[in-house]
């Protein structure tokens, strides 16, 4: 029976258990279909599944959770006594403030080991998506500089969350926004321009707010090469042409680190398409709608109807958009290409942001649900302890692309996923560097390899091991039945990351499955030529849990080393 069966079979047995005991002690507004959710527990002495569905509804019935909870064990045993259920389950247990925790058989255990190898790249996939087309949007740096460490974490979890979801069955689409006019593309172009100027002996004032980092003189040498002084009058037509020259420049180094931090994109969108006569045309649909409304010379989205805290101006005095109006157009052109959700992966800056685009979502037609916008928060960089100063308007700032070439691709990407997305992030470079099991990326993939080295020292058993006839009962040690239990966990992780949009929870299983193989390595033997069917026996349970940390690396976007 699969693990996702099982839990299928669990809440439907929770939810059999609650209308028996609701026929013999009526509850109150108890729901026909309650919500049952089953997790993994974080300390393993509560079992391998828990749910708190009797701290939720003991209310209901009147009575305590954990008085509800000991009813529902009764029900379920015997439920479980009756159907194949009792082969997976072998015990159920209450513990305090209410949970109800399950146990997996050791049956069930040693058969789940036969079907990862079975399964192998595959295993560990699901369905939950049925196919659901999303869009997702991210890391949409401005082309006016380099991408920063910021952007590189919005970057890993963006791609990670897309693998993620692939895995579990949706359709993804990836989506890079660019955001091509502006105040600070202006404010670029004329930063280039006074560059420029300057490099050919003409005194150029530099723009009060402009970006002064060493790779806008790069660009203006750039534009100097190829163009001499054919555009160095100040002209507006030179000014537009130079700006979009530095525009161009800048995606296109930003693409180039992309690739090489392994991050592709499906679609690159630029603002420039988002015509004046589009966006208005967007906005007067919802004036049709009575949500857009003019005063004090402005035009104002009525964004309060929908739960926002102030309505919000689309249209100032002087007749410019607001971020907001483009925007609006923009997530409405996303709905038009079919995508059943959209995702959306911010920085920490656009939290106030929020509500303002759910608004206009709700306002368009479309549900509030179908529409997620992650916060990705900042990551600090340091090196051996000491803060690094960061500054991108004054050019004081580490790029995506030293990062990676100081400590390589792997490294990077996999901590910027080591905290969840609403935690800031320290990035120690030092640490990144060390080949040493205080690295949390080396300390995985050196699972992986140790495991690969096991079976290359295996081949020296030849046609004996071959041969030889096993049984995965033989695995009786306490540390392989906690391997065994860290493996059939997989698959939950996974449509549980999937489902809360968090790439983190992967990380944090694979920390803790090559923990528990380091701590199994240290204390067993795995090739032992006395006893080739445990060696047999043993050498399924690494080779399962290669196949595991295989998957969930290439998950996080993370290579597989085969020596280290």
């Amino acid at each position: 029976m699969h693990i996702y069966q099982i839990q299928k079979n669990l809440k439907l047995a929770l939810e059999h258990a609650l209308k028996n005991i609701s026929d013999k002690t009526p509850a109150k507004d108890l729901p026909v279909h309650p919500k049952i959710e089953l997790e993994i527990p974080k300390d393993p002495k509560h079992g391998d599944l828990t749910t708190n569905v009797a701290m939720r509804l003991a209310k209901n019935f009147s009575t305590n959770s954990v008085k509800l909870a000991a009813l529902l064990k009764e029900e379920l045993e015997m439920f479980a006594g009756s159907n194949r259920l009792g082969r997976v389950i072998r015990k159920i247990e209450v513990s305090p403030p209410g949970f109800i925790n399950f146990r997996l058989s050791e049956e069930y255990l040693y058969a789940f080991l036969s079907k990862i190898s079975k399964e192998k790249d595959a295993f560990g996939r699901n369905e939950s998506g049925s196919g659901a087309r999303v869009n997702i949007e991210f890391v949409s740096a401005n082309p006016t500089g380099p991408l920063t460490v910021a952007h590189g974490r919005q970057a890993a979890v963006g791609d990670a969350l897309c693998r993620i979801l692939e895995f579990s069955g949706y359709t993804i689409s990836r989506e890079y926004f660019i955001n091509d006019v502006g105040t600070q593309v202006q404010l670029l172009g004329k930063s280039i321009f006074a560059r420029y100027r300057s490099s050919n002996g003409i005194e150029a004032e530099f723009p009060e707010d402009g970006y002064q980092g060493e790779y806008i003189k790069r660009v203006a040498n750039e534009f100097n090469k190829k163009y001499g002084k054919r555009f160095i009058e100040s002209k507006p037509n030179n000014l537009r042409f130079i700006t979009g020259f530095g525009v161009k420049y800048i995606l296109n180094a930003i693409k180039k680190d992309l690739i090489k931090f392994g991050v592709s994109f499906d679609k690159w969108f630029s603002q420039k398409k988002l015509s004046s006569k589009t966006i208005k045309k967007v906005l007067g649909k919802l004036e049709g709608k009575g949500y857009i409304y003019k005063k004090d010379g402005a035009t104002w989205f009525k964004s309060t109807a929908f739960g926002d805290d102030k309505d919000r101006v689309v249209i100032k005095r002087d007749g410019s958009f607001t971020y907001l109006a483009p925007d609006i157009a923009y997530h409405l052109n996303k709905y038009r290409r079919r995508f059943n959700r959209l995702i959306d992966i911010w920085g920490p800056d656009h939290h106030g942001y929020i509500p303002r685009l759910r608004a206009s979502v709700e306002a368009l037609g479309y549900g509030k649900n179908s529409i997620s916008i992650l916060i990705v928060q900042l990551a600090r960089l340091f090196r051996g302890g000491v803060l690094l100063s960061m500054s991108t308007r004054k050019g004081e700032f580490i790029t995506l692309k030293e990062v990676m070439d100081e400590v390589g691709c792997d490294v990077t990407r996999f901590f910027f996923l080591m905290r969840k997305l609403d935690s800031h992030l320290d990035f120690d470079l030092e640490v990144a560097k060390k080949n040493s099991l205080d690295n949390p990326v080396y300390y995985i993939q050196y699972a992986h390899a140790r495991i690969s080295s096991i079976f290359g020292f295996s081949r020296n058993l030849g046609d004996r091991l071959k041969r030889t006839r096993y049984t995965a009962e033989l695995l009786k040690e306490p540390e392989e039945l906690y391997l065994l239990r860290m493996l059939y966990q997989f698959p939950i992780v996974v449509e549980a990351s999937a489902s809360t949009l968090e790439p983190y929870r992967i990380v944090e299983y694979l920390n803790e499955l090559a923990k528990v193989f380091h701590n199994f390595y240290t204390k067993h033997r795995v090739v032992s030529d006395g006893d080739l069917p445990l060696t047999k026996a043993r050498l399924a349970l690494v080779e399962g849990i290669k196949i595991v940390l295989a998957n969930g690396l290439r998950l996080l976007g993370v290579s597989l080393p085969e020596r280290m």
